[in-house]
């Protein structure tokens, strides 16, 4: 079996200081991050407003320090949402 603790980390790094945001592949929104499980108790920076990415990997998020677009990461945050970001879920009402 292959360790993945160093890719684990290296994706932990890349986002662990304050104000670093992602996007997703080449996308044009900006989610806020957190750490959230993976494999063999690893942890990984995910997005906030839990968006599934097909094929998911820790390599797919590319940091940025730009303003958080994702109206689900802006709710999930407490913050006013300026998106027109249709629900996906229902706990999407709950603001």
């Amino acid at each position: 079996m292959t360790d993945i603790s160093p890719l684990a980390a290296s994706a932990r790094a890349r986002f662990g200081d304050a104000g670093v945001h992602a996007i997703v592949r080449a996308g044009r929104t900006v989610h806020a991050v957190s750490l959230g499980a993976w494999v063999e108790d690893e942890e990984v920076p995910e997005l906030l407003c839990r968006t599934g990415i097909a094929g998911w990997s820790p390599t797919v998020l590319q940091p940025t320090r730009a303003e958080v677009t994702c109206a689900r990461c802006l709710r999930r945050l407490g913050g006013p949402s300026t998106s027109q970001q249709l629900p996906l879920f229902g706990d999407d009402q709950d603001g």
